[in-house]
């Protein structure tokens, strides 16, 4: 009599302690999910892992503890867990689309794409799959498909600006800027400070030489995200077509402090203060900033030598130019440039003898050195106008008569 009352009381104890476990094993893996949730990495994986001990099939628990290790850049313990949650249930579309971000974050576009696909197959509807496909088509320079993806996501979405923004990059990065105006604008529409958003119109409506509307998106980026020192670039390079030199140079040197091992933010700086300002002792010392990251850009190199020529400063000009003829000795301005520093020294032998190499090598802007008052020590001088005559006939010099010093 107590055998048969004693069984069914193991039975039912054994029922309620598996049920026990399985709900511990759930409630585990929600406190896990506030945790992450919370940005506490680290404590949401101790309650995942507690929660896939205490049941090893918990596809949910290894897909978070996935998630997890991926915040905690444990990349190759997301992959393994998001593989066993699908080994578990081969149709979980959020392990498949999750292992795929994996797979992008170390480059693996291949192994994504594959999970991307999966993701969609077993959910269609599934918004954040076909975004991220979108991303890895890009990487993989599939933009056509890209775009297709992208125009998913606003059949999906039509209210989520993602996907407009989307369409209009790909339409960007095919030189197609009217079409991805358009999108841009709809994508404002629904996330009117999205920064990226605006700035990407900004640069299309450059692109398309509407410099005033480019300028009203780079000045709302600028409020929108007063440290993204890229825009303040955008914003000096069209204050300088606008010869707004003081506002040009004001942004270029936000973009400078942002980023003070880039060389273009100097040479624009520089480029302001000489072709605009004239004021040659600035433009000195942002060309000499540029020419110490970048030694190999012709223009700064040429522009550093004339800035220090304008000022006089005929020796470290000459050096400059010896250093344009060490970069490029086939080119032609290098000893034009040296040749007329060399006449500003006062040198005239070494003046002559250079640009007798430009020549040589076929600088023949006759207008140009017709008016470069660089050369004025020299083009009295009789070996300079013989020097003329071995490249050009009478009747050509009778056409540029201050050529040769006639007056």
């Amino acid at each position: 009599m107590n055998n048969r009352i004693f069984i069914p009381a193991l039975l039912f104890f054994l029922f309620c302690f598996n049920t026990m476990v399985a709900q511990t094993s759930i409630e585990m893996n929600n406190q896990g999910l506030v945790k992450y949730k919370a940005k506490d990495y680290a404590g949401a994986l101790a309650d995942f892992n507690k929660s896939v001990a205490l049941d090893a099939s918990n596809s949910k628990a290894l897909h978070n503890r996935g998630l997890a290790k991926y915040a905690l850049k444990d990349y190759a313990g997301s992959i393994a867990d998001q593989t066993q949650a699908i080994a578990v249930n081969p149709a979980y579309s959020n392990a498949y689309n999750d292992r795929g971000m994996v797979y992008y974050k170390q480059n693996n576009y291949t192994a994504a794409l594959n999970d991307y696909n999966a993701a969609i197959k077993h959910d269609p509807a599934y918004f954040l799959a076909y975004k991220n496909r979108a991303t890895v088509q890009v990487a993989l320079k599939n933009y056509a498909a890209a775009d297709n993806d992208y125009a998913k996501c606003i059949e999906l979405k039509p209210d989520d600006a993602d996907g407009y923004l989307g369409r209009g990059s790909m339409k960007s990065m095919q030189n197609n800027y009217t079409e991805a105006i358009k999108f841009y604008d709809k994508a404002i529409e629904y996330e009117p400070n999205n920064a990226v958003t605006v700035l990407n119109r900004g640069n299309a409506k450059y692109a398309l030489k509407d410099t005033k509307g480019a300028l009203a998106d780079y000045q709302k980026v600028a409020q929108l995200q007063p440290n993204n020192v890229n825009v303040y670039f955008n914003l000096g390079s069209i204050y300088m077509t606008q010869n707004r030199s003081n506002e040009a140079i004001e942004a270029f040197k936000k973009y400078n402090s942002g980023l003070p091992n880039e060389w273009s933010g100097y040479k624009n700086t520089a480029d302001v203060y000489y072709l605009q300002l004239k004021q040659y002792d600035q433009a000195e010392i942002y060309y000499n900033k540029a020419y110490q990251i970048n030694k190999n850009q012709k223009d700064i190199i040429e522009r550093l030598g004339y800035s220090l020529l304008n000022q006089k400063k005929v020796p470290q000009a000459i050096a400059m130019f010896n250093n344009q003829i060490a970069l490029l000795p086939n080119d032609y301005w290098g000893y034009y440039n040296l040749g007329a520093a060399y006449s500003v020294g006062k040198q005239p032998a070494e003046s002559i003898k250079n640009l007798d190499i430009a020549l040589a090598k076929r600088m023949v802007d006759l207008p140009y050195w017709e008016t470069d008052k660089n050369i004025d020590n020299v083009r009295f001088l009789a070996d300079f106008r013989k020097m003329l005559e071995k490249y050009f006939n009478k009747d050509i010099l009778l056409k540029y008569p201050n050529l040769r010093g006639v007056l």
